[in-house]
């Protein structure tokens, strides 16, 4: 997301105008999807209006300006007022009030928030409504119905107090449309629908934000696909990582230096993938360093911490099960079901052993040669179903964090243990199954393009039950 000047007229513009510190940055930052813009709960920390555009594939879809907040609304007022003899000349008023006034300190934000009105872009007007509705927010109403620009207001619940029907019968005098929307807390849907609706207050940009819209929802398809072939990719090469050590010295000695060199490279790894969704979703100022911690050499040996980034035991126990029975059947389907489908009552019995009884050794060690000068021993792959959910666990944990936070939030990213359960339940019993006999089947091997396909379509629809209310 660039920020310059706006050059083709066709472009929808809209200023965001307001009292100081009611979430004008913030509201930029979301809709443009440009976490460089500065929020802060400082009132003052826009001190001159910044131009934001959002492009895709180069196009302008539309241009926000983030303006300073109101200083001297009422003051304005009284000049105006002095130098207008109806309401047919106020417009004119403010342009020359403006024209005069430009280089007074005094009304200088006043004058740099009136610039881009006066020149035609649209009002979206942001409120704090948490604070009580009075005389100087209703000059600045006034103010800017004198501009007779086309406007929408917006109410900012960031804390709820009771003022906001106050806020919505003031508003309404003023403004056509009056909509509530919360900019760092806002889904996506939420944000399309506040798109939609600025298209409805001006006719001729009606189209444009239309089309902006459509592009908008096809760009997040494209973002949640390119994020579950990437989580794909991931788990393959994290489950499937060998690690050859020197035959040399004690046996638990070289098991404990593997062990903290394997890690080393599962941090890389997830790093990586962090860097990776981050980018696809827009994201670049995140700070991963608050409650995100990288797995420790000693979580590669606590099963209570695999568990607590994948699936309890007990349900572990239960989906495995179906899940060695799925891969019997696979058995009995390639032997023309000459097993009499013993592959299924097998596969299902050692499923439920893998599930709930489980070894704690989360990877293979074992003399990969014995050959004088070449002795080796192999650490991996994971051979651990626990632990192999465990890392899936924070995979889509990585992926909640990137494809639910909008840009306007500095805060740092955070995580809960519990959530992976909360999606799962979304699904039916065939998709948690099939989440667990995916994970297995890669621990064995690589999988094919069409098993890749049929995984990819499940880490999808898992990804439509983190965008439902409950589970943000």
């Amino acid at each position: 997301m660039t920020q310059s000047p706006s050059s083709v007229a066709a472009v929808p513009v809209f200023a965001v105008v307001g009292h100081p510190n009611q979430g004008k940055s913030s509201l930029v930052s979301t809709l443009t999807q440009d976490d460089h813009i500065a929020v802060s709960p400082v009132s003052g920390t826009t001190r001159n209006a910044h131009r934001y555009q959002l492009m895709l594939d180069k196009s302008v879809l539309y241009e926000l300006i983030d303006t300073p907040g109101f200083q001297r609304a009422r003051q304005i007022i009284t000049w105006c007022e002095q130098h207008s003899q109806s309401a047919a000349g106020r417009p004119d008023a403010l342009r020359r009030f403006v024209t005069e006034h430009r280089d007074d300190p005094k009304f200088a934000d006043d004058c740099t928030l009136l610039t881009p009105v006066l020149s035609g872009a649209g009002i979206v007007y942001v409120v704090d409504t948490s604070q009580r509705f009075d005389a100087t927010f209703e000059a600045e109403l006034t103010l800017l119905s004198w501009t007779a620009q086309p406007r929408l207001a917006l109410l900012n619940p960031i804390r709820q107090t009771g003022n906001e029907t106050e806020w919505q019968v003031a508003l309404q005098q003023y403004f056509s449309l009056v909509r509530t929307f919360n900019p760092l807390q806002a889904p996506f849907e939420h944000h399309l629908a506040l798109l939609r609706s600025m298209a409805e207050i001006h006719p001729p940009w009606r189209d444009g934000l239309v089309r902006s819209v459509e592009a908008l929802s096809e760009q997040r398809q494209q973002r949640h696909q390119r994020s579950a072939e990437a989580l794909v990719l991931y788990l393959q090469k994290v489950l499937q990582h060998r690690l050859q050590l020197p035959l040399a010295g004690p046996k638990e000695q070289l098991k404990t230096q593997g062990l903290a060199q394997f890690n080393r490279e599962i941090q890389r790894r997830e790093q990586r993938l962090q860097v990776t969704l981050a980018d696809y979703y827009g994201h670049r100022n995140l700070d991963w360093s608050g409650e995100w911690q990288s797995l420790a050499t000693d979580d590669l040996l606590d099963a209570h911490e695999w568990r607590a980034w994948g699936l309890s035991r007990a349900r572990l126990a239960s989906l495995s099960g179906a899940a060695g029975a799925a891969s019997g059947l696979v058995v009995d389907a390639a032997v023309g079901g000459a097993s009499l489908l013993l592959g299924a009552v097998v596969g299902g019995t050692l499923g439920g052993l893998a599930g709930g009884f489980a070894g704690r050794d989360p990877l293979s060690f074992e003399v990969l040669s014995r050959v004088p000068g070449y002795e080796q021993w192999q650490l991996g792959p994971v051979s651990n179903l626990e632990f192999a959910l465990a890392l899936a666990g924070r995979s889509l944990r990585i992926w909640y964090q990137l494809r639910c936070r909008n840009h306007a939030r500095r805060d740092a990213v955070m995580l809960k243990h519990s959530d992976l359960s909360y999606w799962l339940d979304g699904l039916g019993r065939k998709q948690q199954v099939q989440w667990v006999y995916w994970v297995r089947k890669m621990m064995k091997r690589p999988l094919t393009d069409s098993e890749q396909s049929q995984l990819i379509g499940l880490i999808l629809a898992l990804g439509e039950q983190m965008d439902k209310p409950d589970a943000q």
